[in-house]
């Protein structure tokens, strides 16, 4: 599991390169995450979000949107983000 600088290392490297994005694909496989909200329907408002700060609050990353919502990040045991080629996730 990564430790705290680990997750600060993570946030600085992904910074420049989310902040400004927008999602253009969202997929929510475990409903859980988005209890007591259906997670097609949250996933589907996340298209167009623009990313405008990414912070850390201890070991989760937080990923601030335009509209003033965030998504809430832990890095799990792997402590990793992998990318897909445009148009093709996982």
């Amino acid at each position: 599991m990564p430790e705290l600088p680990e997750v600060e290392t993570v946030r600085r490297g992904l910074e420049p390169l989310i902040t400004g994005a927008r999602i253009t694909a969202a997929e929510i496989h475990d409903g859980r995450l988005t209890r007591p909200y259906d997670p097609h329907e949250t996933a589907a408002e996340l298209i167009g979000e623009r990313f405008t700060e990414l912070g850390r609050r201890g070991k989760y990353l937080l990923l601030r949107l335009a509209s003033g919502r965030a998504l809430v990040v832990h890095l799990r045991m792997t402590g990793s983000f992998s990318s897909a080629p445009r148009g093709k996730l996982p």
